[in-house]
């Protein structure tokens, strides 16, 4: 079975979120196509993917048909692709949809194509449209193959804002967003069932979707007033959701982390002040040497804390062309680059993320 998927803002985190997610499970895959914000992967039929598990991902589907465009010619004689007389549609893929239309006119359906809507920004500052359809549509050539499916999910964040915003305990400038927290956790390997550590946990916002998941959370800060929110959240969402996982909050310095041989580590560390101005290159240079002084005690402790095969998927501040020099960070700790870092940024921010996993 392939499965098509559209990426969002950041396609090469949201793509290692869909494999590592993938492998966690030992899930045989195999990737057909990665081009832009689209991608393709083939599994076998017994895997289902549920949308809301992911962070990067807005629309994914079953590729129904592939083949050359003689072939599609024949399939779409043979085969209704929307099962419905009045619609609107959207299309996703390198291909012209005017054979799409073609076959809905022949077939005396009012279809209407979508274009634009809001527009969301990729990392490269390119804008794509969000066009608002009944049903999406991929239609995409590569390598000579044509691939057709409609999408069958589309990315719902009405419950995670309602998470999000009905929270007794909310600290705007610090937040980690409800995105990124599930983005951790599934590159970070842990699955329902396992004790996951944020040893930067503050209000608990990686703590909160990794309990959604059905994962067992321990969060370290040594931030007293993030501790008692953390404690105040994860309360008010284990009775709001039903949710059986187990938690608990510490109000201690992550270089204490205890001995428990966690199975995952996923976090946002403290990246630094939040700046009302660009800094300077001396600035910025110093913060980054501050920042890995600062990181590398507390990995040599998450090392000996962890399970050996245990993963840590982290953030590092990043400042224009300052980044973290993750190499001598493995070194110095003992641990290893499982996932290069991957630059998460906003065209308004004065530090961005470098998001990585060490093993």
């Amino acid at each position: 079975m392939k499965t098509f998927f559209i990426l969002g803002r950041n396609p090469e985190l949201s793509r290692a979120e869909i494999i590592e997610f993938l492998r966690a499970r030992n899930q045989e895959h195999t990737e057909i196509l990665f081009e832009e914000n689209i991608l393709v992967i083939e599994t076998n039929d017994k895997v289902k993917f549920n949308i809301q598990e992911f962070g990067g991902t807005m629309w994914l589907g079953k590729i129904n048909f592939e083949g050359n465009n003689e072939n599609l010619a024949e399939y779409l004689n043979k085969t209704e692709i929307i099962p419905a007389d009045k619609f609107s549609y959207a299309t996703f893929g390198n291909q012209d949809p005017e054979i799409l239309k073609d076959k809905f006119k022949e077939r005396k359906k009012k279809a209407m194509i979508k274009h634009g809507g809001k527009q969301i920004k990729f990392q490269n500052q390119e804008k794509q449209g969000l066009p608002s359809a009944e049903f999406y549509i991929f239609y995409h050539k590569h390598k000579g193959v044509v691939y057709l499916g409609t999408s069958t999910q589309n990315y719902d964040n009405t419950e995670v804002k309602k998470r999000d915003m009905k929270k007794p305990a909310r600290r705007e400038s610090l937040a980690i967003s409800p995105r990124l927290s599930k983005i951790l956790i599934n590159i970070s390997g842990a699955k329902p069932g396992n004790l996951l550590l944020d040893p930067f946990c503050g209000i608990g916002g990686i703590l909160q979707e990794a309990l959604i998941k059905n994962i067992n959370v321990h969060g370290i800060d040594k931030d007293k007033q993030a501790t008692i929110g953390a404690e105040q959240n994860l309360k008010w969402l284990t009775s709001e959701y039903k949710i059986n996982s187990k938690y608990t909050i510490q109000n201690i310095d992550s270089r204490k982390a205890p001995d428990l041989q966690f199975a995952a580590i996923a976090t946002e560390t403290p990246l630094g002040k939040i700046l009302r101005q660009k800094p300077s290159e001396k600035e910025a240079k110093q913060i980054i040497q501050n920042f890995e002084a600062y990181i590398i005690p507390i990995l040599a402790r998450i090392k000996k804390s962890k399970k050996p095969d245990a993963k840590i998927a982290i953030t590092f501040p990043a400042i224009r062309e300052h980044h973290v020099n993750a190499q001598k960070i493995a070194e110095k700790t003992g641990l290893k680059i499982y996932m290069k870092p991957i630059l998460e940024s906003r065209k308004d921010q004065f530090i961005s993320r470098d998001i990585l996993v060490l093993q």
